[in-house]
């Protein structure tokens, strides 16, 4: 059981009693208090597409008194650069009155039920602020564990529970209020180095919601791809739900519970292949695979965590070239022929009033009688449901009149009156208003961060980061972004189907963070991928094939001539289609709506940057084309952001900042990991060898041991029952990255970086067959595999191919794991 300690926090009524909010930024500070800090950014000005960038507060969470009359938004910043203060709103003036200093990277928001305090948690100090709202100060700091992501309150106000990514737990504070709020006892002791603490949960937990009732809490985990229910009666983890993606938010309501998350696939029965998602059946790869399969849902629990509805988002059906529409099975290029289906495969397909969740990337919601208000992150917009006494959501806002918010909305409160909703835009440093009564189109905005660079995007590498966060406006159907499967950068504990693989059914791969960018180029699996080649992700969105005039889709365009059989003959039978497509399109294209769209690929993306953005080429800081003047002279010009200069503005938001979370592993002056760091770089081992310190990869630039950039599998290959390995790419994949390397052997791997693995998510190697990092480092039945784990140091049954373990002890093989844990 943890240890409990109790703080007296007396002095807070004095504190508070005293405070003004002339020294609002001043606070009272825990003895012992500590902050992480970030490390330094290596891309600099002498890099060729380094550009100047504005300092942005990022705004997140927020919260609401009970009056209604204050808002408190924190400003996270970023992961470099970090913020440490939080805006107050006054809502009736709609202005930011003071901002009040708290820890580094505020994350969470938590009003307590009676009205008087708010709790603060933040990403890299270890301490919560308690913050008097009616003075606007902080009036006592509590020792929590870094990277406190969540906090909430029970109903009564006795207890609150905080999410923490870095332990993976939830913690408990006991509280009282008298002239102050005060935490009588918390789960944590205050040591660093505590191994566990709390309530353990899925990995990386961060939303929160208490049943009204304040016996259960529900915990979503993003990088877990689950949702814990624990009976807080007894502090304990009853059941814990697979979601198969990563979920946005959680809220209580009733007799219900929902959850915005991103969708297991299609939901076509399963083809033959490997269970990569853990559910002890096989084949998880679907025939409908592929970027454009991802979908928009939010699923409705009972109150015990048993999935009761699910709602979807249409990309299942009739907006991009692989999708099927039930009605009309035969449109859908990448399913099998019709007549081949059993009768019953329709019936895996979501029933059609289900397809009603209108926005890309659901996120945080909020729930107020019979309603519930959904924050779409990828789309900017929000949508409100009506909710069923039997829990069945109903769209109140249909696609296209949703409400509209700034750039990549994020948190959601409503007025107590439920009057308006509030709504924190990370990217755009603003709080957009919403007046749920008038409906769409009466929005307004509150500046609440930083905008002394001018509005986002001011610059080609936030052009990037707009394109990586609201790529739904650039796709062929409307919903889905760069943030689906790289979720805060990182990544998730999924093995999904990637564009071309040779054998997508069976060859999945997991999705790799893309921290720290910029020194570890060539990127990805196969060492293949730079900021200057993006061919495939952004291609997965909006295919040529999707654009009827593109003259691609052989569904369509097999049936006609050649253009340039009817540009010699062009009285032939279908030539005018052919030679005026956007005039007169196919009559094939009219009837299916991803081919509604008659602009080529380039058109479209000019036109959706323009929507977004409300420019069509980039500004020129970092990309630009060099034209000569008449004079002589050189001068820049901003490159369109067509399908080229979309792929470029996100290569370059990838370059611009490491986003590397500081890690509080390494603040802990850990024996184990000292002992840890001997072994890695001892030559006999040989980890150093190909993880060299401190990229822990090679690069072009940096390989100290002059090792290959790419290796074949240091572990068995993945086969069918056929004995045919299944990890190849296809020809296509190496037209597009000549360096990619493949022989008769398989493809070639390039050696991923290891900075950050202490936050990545639990599947290791390419296709994550090892679920834990000690499995991925150990041979088969090493003596420091605890029960049920397998070593997968191996290669067809020859040990020692991913490093030599088999020859450390257990202890040596837990001080490995303990020193990686620090990078």
């Amino acid at each position: 059981m943890p240890r409990r300690w109790t703080l007296n926090l007396a002095l807070a009524a004095a504190l508070a009693a005293s405070a003004t909010a002339a020294d609002a930024c001043s606070s009272p500070t825990l003895e012992g208090r500590r902050t992480l800090e970030p490390g330094p950014n290596p891309f600099g000005p002498g890099e060729p597409l380094w550009a100047p960038q504005p300092h942005r507060d990022h705004p997140g969470a927020l919260a609401i008194t009970p009056d209604g009359r204050k808002l408190y938004v924190a400003l996270e910043g970023t992961e470099d650069e970090p913020g440490s203060e939080i805006s107050v709103v006054d809502t009736a003036s709609a202005r930011v009155t003071t901002r009040i200093r708290v820890g580094a990277s505020p994350s969470a928001i938590a009003m307590h039920p009676g009205g008087s305090y708010a709790v603060v948690t933040h990403r890299y100090s270890r301490f919560a602020s308690v913050v008097d709202v009616r003075a606007d100060r902080v009036v006592s700091e509590v020792p929590i564990p870094y990277y406190t992501t969540g906090v909430i309150f029970t109903p009564d106000g006795r207890r609150a529970y905080l999410a923490n990514r870095w332990k993976d737990s939830v913690l408990r504070w006991d509280v009282a209020i008298d002239t102050s709020l005060r935490v009588v006892s918390t789960s944590y002791s205050g040591a660093p180095d505590d191994a566990r603490v709390g309530i353990p949960v899925g990995d990386n937990p961060r939303d929160l919601a208490v049943s009204p009732d304040g016996d259960t809490l529900y915990v979503a985990s993003l990088t877990g791809l689950s949702l814990s229910v624990i009976d807080l009666r007894r502090d304990v983890e009853v059941r814990r739900v697979g979601l198969g993606s990563p979920p946005g938010g959680v809220v209580a309501l009733g007799r219900w519970v929902f959850v915005t998350h991103t969708g297991r696939g299609s939901q076509h029965p399963p083809d033959e292949g490997f269970d990569t998602d853990g559910d002890g059946k096989p084949g998880d790869g679907t025939a409908n695979v592929m970027f454009q399969d991802l979908q928009n849902e939010i699923a409705v629990f009972d109150a015990t965590g048993t999935l009761v509805k699910n709602f979807t988002s249409d990309t299942i059906c009739c907006a991009d070239f692989r999708d099927v529409d039930p009605a009309h099975p035969e449109r859908g290029a990448a399913l099998p022929a019709p007549d081949t289906w059993p009768a019953s495969r329709l019936a895996f397909l979501p029933p059609r009033d289900t397809w009603i969740v209108a926005g890309a990337l659901p996120e945080r919601m909020a729930a107020s009688g019979d309603t519930l208000r959904v924050v779409y992150s990828g789309s900017n917009e929000v949508q409100s449901f009506r909710i069923a006494p039997d829990g069945a959501l109903s769209a109140l806002d249909r696609a296209g009149k949703l409400h509209q918010t700034g750039m990549n909305p994020q948190q959601i409160v409503l007025s107590p009156d439920g009057a308006r909703a509030y709504v924190t835009e990370r990217l755009g440093e603003h709080v957009t208003v919403l007046d749920l009564r008038a409906g769409p189109g009466a929005e307004r905005r509150i500046p609440v961060g930083d905008l002394s660079g001018g509005p986002f995007p001011a610059t080609d590498a936030e052009l990037g980061e707009g394109i990586n966060f609201v790529t739904a406006k650039l796709t062929v159907d409307g919903d889905q972004t760069c943030a689906h499967c790289h979720r805060e950068g990182g990544n998730i504990a999924k093995a999904i189907a990637m564009p071309l693989q040779a054998d997508p059914v069976w060859g999945n791969r997991m999705v790799m963070a893309y921290r720290g960018a910029f020194d570890t180029r060539p990127w990805f699996m196969e060492a293949a991928m730079s900021e200057t080649n993006f061919f495939p992700v952004i291609n997965e969105f909006a295919r040529k094939e999707n654009f009827c005039c593109e003259q691609i889709d052989p569904l369509v365009w097999s049936k006609y001539p050649s253009p340039e059989r009817c540009a010699s003959e062009p009285g032939l039978a279908g030539c005018a289609h052919v030679l005026d497509c956007a005039n007169n399109p196919p009559l094939e294209c009219k009837g299916r709506a991803y081919g509604s769209q008659h602009l080529k690929r380039n058109a479209h993306f000019l036109a959706a940057s323009k929507e977004l953005f409300g420019r069509d080429h980039t500004f020129g800081d970092a990309l630009f084309a060099t034209v000569s003047a008449d004079d002589g002279a050189d001068r820049r010009e901003a490159i369109p952001l067509d399908f080229n200069g979309v792929t470029r503005a996100l290569g370059v938001f990838l370059l611009q900042r490491p986003r590397l979370l500081p890690n509080p592993n390494a603040a802990i002056d850990g024996a184990s990991a000292r002992r840890g760091e001997r072994v890695y770089r001892a030559p006999a081992v040989g980890c150093n060898t190909c993880h060299p310190l401190p990229l822990t990869t090679v690069t072009r630039e940096f390989n100290p041991s002059g090792v290959p950039l790419r290796f074949p599998a240091v572990v068995s290959p993945r086969r069918k029952s056929t004995g045919e390995e299944v990890d190849r790419v296809t020809p296509g994949f190496l037209q597009t990255f000549p360096e990619a390397q493949q022989d008769q052997g398989g493809v070639r791997f390039g050696v991923p970086q290891l900075r950050g693995i202490w936050d990545r998510a639990q599947g290791f190697f390419h296709d994550g067959r090892a679920p834990s990092l000690r499995e991925a480092l150990a041979t088969p039945g090493h003596p420091g595999l605890r029960p049920g784990e397998r070593g997968f140091n191996e290669t067809d049954g020859m040990p020692d191919t991913h490093g030599a373990t088999s020859t450390l002890s257990a202890e040596e093989l837990d001080d490995l794991v303990a020193f990686l844990l620090t990078l």
